[in-house]
This record gives structure tokens, C-alpha cells and sequence, in this order.
């Protein structure tokens, strides 16, 4: 093909003839002309006014009545080259290490294995999670376009939306202390102007189309390896010539990786659900004419004392604290502000207990008592149903129930014997044998079904069961360590005559500690879900 060229003359031989030209210029030069997406891309938009380039990838009139904007993905056309992460970033003005759109793959095997890149941003759903879960109510769907805006300058920064959305598309900005999304670059579209990721992709593989909102499918998945769609009903189309084979996956489905430990919200879950069992033994014991007026009374205040630490704890984990206290507003349809305000009446019922013991009436404290360990089991089911509503399986129902209300029975039943030794009650025994026979039953059953988990791959929450095992491996051992700790060498020590207050306070320390591990875990082996590559 390139006779008319000779190529460069070896070391220790002549130079090529006049007039002839080497092979490399050729190539250079005949690289130079070549018609690439990218150079046709800059050469049209530099020619041409920008609206009319783009007018044919966006809708040019605003959605009928029943219709909202959609994005519309052409796998055919994308290479995953990333310009529209680049440009999402640098119009919308994101911080550094900050991303409203991800690039990601989804691969298959069999007989002709297959790489699909995938760009993913905000589906925009026609029901979003993250604004139900809002407890501020950061979020609103507009109900002309259906774009899903995040408020920023209403938002606390407790990062449940991130929770709650199955896509990971809000994302935590710790500069600003909240969290912020792509909104579609709305006002570009207002004004006729294509997003930022449309504008960027050279292949135009990204376009806005109009879709009815009642054939947004609420059923399947929008792409291999996303959430089931009957969740949020994502509005997001991925369309390709042929469909993706039966056995694509995420290219990243077989990673293991820590999720976020949230550090204030592990303290906070485990000492007002220590304080609820305490506050619910004390009122029990009390009923039953086990405890006088005084050891009912310090029982209460002692359980009520640590619940209000654990809820003020709490706070901390909030990027815009001073703004806390609006976090009930969402409470038509947030469990977050649920469990806020359940917590919120826990602590006036507490009050009520402090002012019968006041009083010293017996039976205003029995009222009262009753009234705050109620209080209590109610604060501690919404928490379970703020982590159950986010859909992940390792925070099913039975799962979040059962360590949850576990907790409250070990180290409520342990604070209140605690607290009763002290006093010399005689039930302190009754705590000591209950708080032994929960600790027991609660671990036992937490290391079966684990294994469970482990060994069935069948199991929904099985990647975080390997989680556990591989990448927490050295914190389950601790637990273990503690187990035998709290549940036969310091129970031995007590029955050989070692003084009852210290063991039982030294034993409550240990069982206290080994359940943190575990409610850090809660979070960390979550294995939240996301888009291939987000």
C-alpha cells in the first residue's frame, strides 16, 4: 500500500533517496485528516449555533399534561469515554472529588463475551426515594418537567436520601455538609439549551425525550445489575439495537467494599436501645411489686439519662446540625422523622417519670413508667422501619428487627441489673440470669444466620454475609472474644464468689461494646446497592 515510500534507512546504511519520504510522515499526516467523533463534534459545534445543534436531542416543547422528561441512553453509541462526567463536573461548578454522573460497564460470558459501557446520573423516578425519605423535605418533583430537584439550602445533610436512593445518586459533599444531585440541568433546558452531558457526548448517545409517566415500568430493571425498578420506577431508558444478553452482569457485581460506618448513628442506636430495655425491665419489675419507689425511680432516670446522651449523639452526624430541628416536617411520609418524633416523646415520657418520683406517687410513677418504656418500643420499631424502608436485604425486617429489639433486651436488662446491684434489689439475680440467656440467644442466632447467608449464595444478603467474613473478619472475632467474655468467664467469676457489682458493671462494659462492633457493621457490610460502576 505505500510503495511510493521508503522506510528509514537501518543505523550504518545510506539515507533514502531524494524525493522519497518516510512512512511515519505519511501516517502522521494521514492522521491529521481523520474524521473522528470528537473533531466532527468540535467542528460542528464551532460552526454552528448551539441550540440548533442540539435542538434534535432534547424535546423542543415542554411535556403534555401525564408526560416528564426522561433521560435516553444509547448503548450502541456509548464508548465510556467519559466526556459527559467531564462536563457534567465542569458546568454545573462540582467540587473536586465530587461526581453527579458515573461511567460503568456491564459484562457477560458465554460463548461471545461481551463489555457494555454504561453512563448513569439521576433517573429522576416518577415515585423517588429520596424524597420520601427526606425528613426535611429537600427534594420536590416538579410537576410539569418530573425532575427531581434537591433543595440545597433546605437540607440537614443527614445523608439518608443516599440511603434510601438505590441508584447512589445523591452524593455527600463534606465541604458544604449536604448532599446535592444532578437536576437535569433544568434551567438549560428552560431555555432551550441542551444539559451539560448531551451537549458532551461526541457520539451523541445521550438524549432528553418526553415519556408518559404511566409507562414508566414499575417492574424489572432499567439495565443489568441495577435495583428492581418497582422500587422508584426510574425513569431512565437504555435502549441497544440487540438486548443485552441473559447472563450480563455489572462488571463490578463480585467486589466487596465497605459501605460508611456512620460512627454518631452506631452510638446513637445502641444506647437508646439500651435505655428503652431498661426503661421497659424497670417498669415491669415495678409492676410486679419488685422494686420500691426509689430503685423504680433511679432505674428510670438512670435508662432516661443515657437515652437523651445517645439521641444528642445523634446530631453529630448531621452536616448542618443548627438546622436539626426541622427534621419532623417529612413525618407524613419519612420514618426518619417518625423515629425523631418517637424519640421526642420517649424523652417528655421520661420527664414524667423524673416528676412522679418527685412526687412520690406510686401510682403515677407505674403510669409513667409504662407510658416511656411504650414510648421507648415505639422509638426503637421506627428505627428498625428507617433502615427496612431503604430495601437493601441485609436491613430486611427480620434481620433489623431481630438485632435491633435483641439489643434492647440484652443491655436494657443488663443496665437495669446494673443498676438495681448497686441498690442491693433483690432482683438483681432475675437480671443476671435474664441478661445472660439474651446474650446468649441473640449471638447464637446472629452466627447462624450469617452462616446461613454465607453458604447459600442464594441468599439475598449474601454478598454482605461475605462482607462480614473476608473484609470484617478480625471485628467478628472481637465479638466472639467478647461473647466468651460476658457469657461464661465473668458469670463463672460471679458464681466463685468475685464481687457481683463489679463483674455484672465489667460484664455490661464488654456486652456494650460487642454490640457497637456490631451496629458499625450494620452499616459497613450493608453492601448498599448502585449502578454498574457508580
Amino acid at each position: 500500500m505505500f510503495t511510493d515510500y521508503d522506510l528509514p534507512a537501518a543505523p550504518g546504511t545510506l539515507p533514502p533517496k531524494a524525493g522519497k519520504r518516510f512512512l511515519l510522515d505519511s501516517l502522521l499526516e494521514e492522521q491529521q485528516m481523520l474524521q473522528t467523533p470528537v473533531t466532527l463534534f468540535s467542528h460542528e459545534y464551532d460552526t454552528g449555533a448551539p441550540a440548533s445543534r442540539f435542538s434534535h436531542l432534547i424535546p423542543l416543547t415542554r411535556p403534555q399534561a401525564g408526560d416528564q422528561y426522561s433521560f435516553e441512553v444509547n448503548l450502541d453509541a456509548c464508548t465510556g469515554c467519559k466526556a459527559c462526567v467531564a462536563a457534567c463536573h465542569s458546568l454545573n461548578g462540582l467540587d473536586d472529588t465530587e461526581a453527579w454522573r458515573d461511567v460503568g460497564a456491564v459484562v457477560g460470558g458465554g460463548a461471545q463475551p461481551f463489555l457494555q459501557t454504561v453512563t448513569t446520573a439521576c433517573h429522576h423516578c416518577a415515585d423517588p426515594a429520596c424524597a420520601s425519605g427526606c425528613p426535611v423535605l429537600a427534594y420536590e418533583k416538579d410537576g410539569e418537567t418530573g425532575i427531581v430537584r434537591h433543595l440545597d439550602d433546605q437540607c440537614i445533610g443527614c445523608s439518608y436520601c443516599i440511603l434510601k436512593c438505590p441508584y447512589d445518586v445523591p452524593k455527600w459533599n463534606p465541604a458544604r455538609g449536604i448532599v446535592r444531585k444532578c437536576d437535569m440541568c433544568q434551567d438549560r433546558l428552560a431555555e432551550g439549551e441542551a444539559p451539560a452531558c448531551v451537549q458532551a457526548c461526541p457520539n451523541e448517545a445521550i438524549r432528553i425525550t418526553a415519556v408518559k409517566r404511566t409507562a414508566i415500568p414499575d417492574r424489572g430493571r432499567i439495565i443489568a445489575g441495577a435495583f428492581e425498578s418497582s422500587y422508584t420506577r426510574p425513569a431512565t431508558r437504555y435502549v441497544r439495537a440487540t438486548p443485552l444478553p441473559q447472563d450480563a452482569v455489572a462488571a463490578d457485581a463480585g467486589r466487596l467494599s465497605l459501605d460508611p460506618g456512620h460512627e454518631p448513628l452506631a452510638w446513637m442506636l445502641v444506647m437508646t436501645q439500651m435505655s428503652a430495655g431498661a426503661m421497659l425491665a424497670g417498669a415491669l419489675a415495678f409492676w410486679a411489686g419488685g422494686l420500691t419507689l426509689r430503685e423504680a425511680g433511679i432505674t428510670g432516670a438512670v435508662a432516661w439519662g443515657i437515652g437523651l446522651l445517645g439521641i444528642n449523639l445523634s446530631v453529630l452526624h448531621l452536616g448542618q446540625p443548627l438546622k436539626a430541628w426541622r427534621a419532623f416536617l417529612g413525618w407524613r411520609k419519612s420514618w426518619l422523622s417518625r423515629e425523631i418524633i418517637a424519640f421526642g416523646a420517649y424523652a417528655v415520657a421520661g420527664t414524667a417519670v423524673m416528676a412522679a418520683w418527685w412526687w412520690g406517687n406510686g401510682l403515677w410513677m407505674q403510669l409513667a413508667l409504662g407510658g416511656a418504656a411504650l414510648a421507648g418500643l415505639l422509638a426503637v420499631g421506627a428505627s428498625v422501619m428507617v433502615y427496612v424502608d431503604t430495601r437493601r436485604p441485609f436491613w430486611s425486617l427480620p434481620l433489623t428487627a431481630g438485632k435491633f429489639f435483641g439489643t434492647t433486651l440484652v443491655l436494657g436488662t443488663g443496665l437495669a441489673g446494673v443498676t438495681w446491684a448497686w441498690q442491693g434489689a433483690a432482683l438483681t439475680v432475675v437480671a443476671i440470669a435474664g441478661t445472660l440467656c439474651f446474650r446468649w440467644t441473640l449471638s447464637l442466632w446472629e452466627m447462624a444466620q450469617t452462616r446461613r447467608a454465607l453458604r447459600d449464595a442464594a441468599v439475598p444478603w449474601h454478598r454482605s454475609a461475605r462482607v462480614l467474613t473476608e473484609l470484617l473478619g478480625p471485628q467478628q472475632q472481637r465479638r466472639q472474644v467478647l461473647l466468651g467474655a460476658t457469657g461464661v468467664v465473668l458469670p463463672l467469676a460471679m458464681g466463685l464468689g468475685a464481687p457481683v457489682n463489679l463483674c455484672f458493671l465489667l460484664s455490661l462494659g464488654l456486652t456494650f461494646a460487642s454490640q457497637l462492633i456490631e451496629r458499625r457493621s450494620f452499616f459497613t457490610a450493608a453492601a448498599g446497592p448502585r449502578m454498574p460502576g457508580s
